[in-house]
């Protein structure tokens, strides 16, 4: 999918490009049905005027940040001064500023436009645990197939589409998925195999309430893990914005590449947590 001609202001290809993550719900299928991992890329320009424009937001709705599972439960930050009228013209105005930002879509009647590219990936987590009871060649955790899957499509969109030399990676704190990424961009049998993944010259973690970027990909990715329960508008605009959705199922998840298991096998990667 092409996204409009290639930075139309400065003609300058970007040399980085800046990756944010945040996940919704756990990889345990005993509390949840799906899990989500919702990024967000775009240029050190792009993310400075979004940002700018995300903050205005919070301070016209005194508001220190936006977090979607408090502001639903209306706790923490957003407790007994938060009503539901409130808290939904606030999140509104926030997927306002998300749908000026992010980018097109080159269609018959829209010339497109470059911008933020956001991206998500959902996985079943019954099918999940199916196919690995089918075939013990699928990764043991669905968050590493989320990460891995994620950080690849990312790359793609900033090396392949926007010609970009380098791309940081930032996940929000606590969250299991930057594990699985630093185990591959810090093993030299990785590198040797996968040469481009030393361009990812940064992956760390940020305190998503001072980080608007991670914000934004705490909303999408509620928003995808809840897309069968839509109730309020926003929620219903913020999915109707280009954006690009990835729901893995079973068929996709019980026949992994041959020669990628093997690779993987003998890489010898730390053991982390298999899904329950």
């Amino acid at each position: 999918m092409k996204y409009g001609k290639l930075n139309q202001r400065t003609n300058l290809i970007p040399t980085l490009v800046m990756t944010y993550f945040d996940g919704a719900n756990k990889a345990d299928s005993t509390q949840y049905d799906v899990i989500t991992l919702a990024s967000v890329s775009g240029t050190k320009h792009e993310w400075h005027r979004f940002n700018r424009e995300w903050r205005q937001v919070l301070n016209k709705h005194r508001a220190a940040y936006l977090h979607v599972t408090d502001a639903i439960g209306q706790k923490n930050d957003f407790g007994k001064c938060w009503n539901t009228r409130r808290r939904d013209a606030f999140i509104m105005d926030c997927v306002k500023v998300i749908g000026r930002h992010i980018a097109r879509p080159i269609r018959y009647n829209d010339p497109g436009r470059l911008g933020l590219y956001p991206h998500s990936i959902t996985i079943k987590l019954a099918e999940f645990i199916k196919a690995r009871q089918d075939n013990r060649g699928v990764p043991s955790s669905a968050n590493e197939v989320c990460a891995t899957q994620a950080v690849f499509d990312c790359m793609k969109w900033g090396f392949d589409g926007l010609g970009a030399q380098n791309i940081h990676l930032y996940f929000d704190q606590g969250e299991p998925f930057r594990g699985h990424i630093c185990d591959r961009a810090n093993n030299p049998k990785v590198l040797k195999q996968l040469p481009f993944l030393a361009r990812v010259t940064k992956i760390t973690d940020r305190d998503m309430r001072v980080t608007p970027a991670l914000q934004f990909a705490d909303l999408l990715a509620w928003c995808v893990s809840h897309k069968t329960d839509v109730r309020t508008k926003w929620h219903e605009r913020l999915l109707k914005n280009p954006h690009e959705e990835y729901l893995v199922g079973y068929d996709q998840l019980v026949n992994p590449l041959p020669k990628t298991v093997e690779l993987v096998t003998k890489w010898k990667l730390p053991k982390r947590r298999a899904h329950p």
